[in-house]
């Protein structure tokens, strides 16, 4: 693979894409840290990996299910779970209304 410098330009595209304001001194920042990064994530071409199998999780943790039932032996009664609520009305809690623009 073709070792290739990231430019401001890159950089400026890649701010599109995420869909970012970036300012010159932003552009100017980010094109050094990203190139730096890349360098270095560039070194891991030179580890000798045919021997290890691929993985995609590192934990060897198992999904856990639980029977079909109650999860827990005590649950809160509706009148104790919104005892410490700051807003509550007609028995629900009360939050800030959520703008999608």
């Amino acid at each position: 693979m073709e070792k290739k410098d990231l430019t401001k330009e890159d950089v400026l595209h890649l701010g599109e894409l995420a869909n970012l304001k970036l300012t010159d001194d932003e552009v100017e920042k980010i094109t050094i840290k990203l190139s730096e990064t890349l360098k270095y994530v560039e070194n891991l071409h030179e580890l000798d990996t045919k021997s290890i199998s691929p993985t995609n999780e590192v934990t060897n943790q198992k999904d856990v299910f639980f029977e079909d039932g109650i999860a827990c032996e005590r649950m809160l009664t509706q009148d104790e779970a919104l005892a410490n609520a700051k807003e509550k009305r007609n028995k629900y809690f009360v939050v800030k209304r959520i703008n999608i623009q």
